[in-house]
């Protein structure tokens, strides 16, 4: 029934000297994902997707639904500014007859008319609408300006006439790559796709590391990593890199010569140096994790003191980092990677957890602990960041 999509933003409307940048941006991302399916363009505070087929509607809505930018779109009719009165009311009837069939009875015409050029107030047009909907449809409807179920809009806007009934929601934020490029830190588990996909919604363009350790961690593991940057893709519409870094042999020296209670922040900050390694090799521009205060014995505050110290030059970003636990995995569930994460896989972390890790480290006795893997650990960290396998997502 629908040939055209009207989509609409909102933080992007706030922006002042570089709007048209960020439009620009959100509009190339668009197109991106929408592909040969439509054509999209910008108007006066809007876009749109023009269909070439009505076929490809719920494609099209399923692809916008994951693009970071949009606030809304909505299925519509699109006519020509010189449209006649009885077409207009024609694509309000065929609205109307769809409302009908889902019990949707009590309608309430909005005009929106931003071309002030075009005849009749927005109140004018409303008024005539409503009353040619229900003098065709007589007694099917009854009117409420507040407790409507059915709501019938027409936008007049200086690229056409719109009428449509739905918004759908988007995922808000700001478009895809606005905000450089990010090296996730993705364990497999619940809480890093997440703070991926939130970083994505600010405008960040997202890659991945991780960490292997033979035998403790096996295919399915590579796997379930691979299916998560898989299926985050499709919050920032291009092609992404997983970073696979061995980590047992750095493992194996700190187990054999490091207190166990020290054990975990020691893997941590062996990965951050590796991380941040490979990001500034890329030109990435900070790290992001999925760490949550006071959520594992790692994350308290005096732990995560001792484990970004080990990152010298970039930013860490940790998203969740105040975040509750129930939130974060509605977050996970509702963007799909909930039923992934929990996949049961072992992960590099949990290959050698000690029985009483250290609570609240101090970073003198951690650098002291540190000191033990020398000299062979600077060999150990540069093997695997020379030994990194990439997976182009």
């Amino acid at each position: 029934m629908f040939r055209n999509i009207l989509v609409r933003y909102d933080e992007i409307a706030l922006k002042k000297r570089n709007r048209g940048w960020f439009e620009d941006l959100l509009l190339n991302n668009i197109r991106s994902s929408v592909g040969e399916l439509g054509a999209a363009g910008k108007f006066r505070g809007r876009m749109g997707v023009e269909l070439k087929s009505e076929e490809s509607l719920k494609e099209v809505v399923n692809r916008l639904s994951f693009i970071p930018g949009i606030s809304s779109f909505s299925p519509a009719f699109k006519l020509p500014l010189s449209a006649p009165w009885d077409d207009i009311v024609e694509c309000a009837l065929k609205l109307a007859h769809e409302a009908l069939s889902d019990g949707r009875t009590v309608i309430k015409v909005i005009c929106t008319r931003s071309n002030k050029r075009y005849p009749g107030t927005s109140i004018e047009i409303q008024q005539k609408l409503a009353e040619s909907v229900l003098t065709n449809l007589d007694g099917k409807f009854t009117v409420s300006m507040k407790k409507y179920t059915f709501a019938l809009e027409i936008e007049i806007d200086t690229n056409g006439i719109f009428l449509f009934s739905r918004k759908i929601a988007g995922i808000k934020g700001l478009p895809s790559g606005c905000a450089g490029e990010y090296l996730s830190l993705l364990s497999g588990g619940i809480d890093s796709p997440v703070a991926s996909f939130m970083t994505m919604r600010r405008g960040g363009r997202i890659h991945y590391i991780s960490f292997y350790s033979p035998p403790y961690t096996g295919e399915e593991s590579m796997k379930k990593l691979e299916d998560l940057a898989g299926h985050l893709k499709k919050y920032q519409g291009v092609s992404t890199k997983l970073f696979i870094a061995p980590l047992i042999d750095i493992q194996l020296l700190i187990k054999a010569r490091c207190h166990e209670g020290y054990r975990t922040i020691l893997f941590r900050r062996m990965m951050f140096k590796i991380a941040e390694k490979i990001a500034i090799a890329n030109k990435f521009d900070a790290l992001i994790t999925g760490e949550a205060l006071s959520q594992v014995a790692s994350q308290t505050i005096e732990n995560l003191t001792c484990i970004n110290d080990a990152v010298k030059t970039l930013p860490v970003i940790r998203p969740l980092i105040t975040s509750e636990k129930s939130d974060t995995i509605a977050i996970a569930e509702k963007i799909g990677t909930f039923p992934i994460s929990i996949r049961n896989c072992p992960d590099s972390c949990t290959a050698f957890l000690p029985k009483s890790p250290i609570i609240r480290g101090k970073l003198e006795k951690v650098l002291a602990e540190e000191k033990k893997l020398e000299p062979e650990i600077s060999y150990l960290l540069e093997e695997s960041v020379k030994n990194v396998r990439v997976v182009n997502v």
